[in-house]
């Protein structure tokens, strides 16, 4: 499952390290190339987003995965590469809207997420 996938949900998880959150990831291995191809990747991480946020709010979240319970929802985006311009701008908008709805959101960068563990 990956970002190109954009009907489905790539993981559901409670991490020990944020008991109070379920992380629901995209999985993000594609670059980001030029303009155009930037275009085309925020194309398909707006529709993996949308999956994703109807998939919290029409409570399937909860029917599918019951640890999500009382838990606060929180996007996360793991990716490969680096965000340009573009994608920083986008991810920064999407996460003021979300935030609005009670949805968190992140971008980590797989070296970042090497760190973490």
């Amino acid at each position: 499952m990956s970002i190109t996938e954009t009907k489905v949900v790539d993981i559901i998880a409670v991490p020990e390290w944020e008991p109070d959150n379920v992380v629901l990831v995209i999985t993000d291995h594609l670059e980001w190339g030029d303009k155009v191809q930037q275009g085309e990747h925020l194309l398909l991480l707006q529709e993996k987003i949308n999956t994703y946020i109807a998939f919290i709010e029409s409570g399937e979240l909860l029917d599918s995965y019951p640890p999500a319970k009382g838990k606060n929802p929180k996007i996360r985006i793991n990716g490969l590469y680096q965000l340009p311009e573009q994608g920083e701008s986008f991810i920064d908008r999407v996460t003021e809207v979300l935030k609005g709805v009670g949805i968190g959101m992140e971008f980590v960068l797989k070296d970042e997420l090497a760190l973490r563990h």
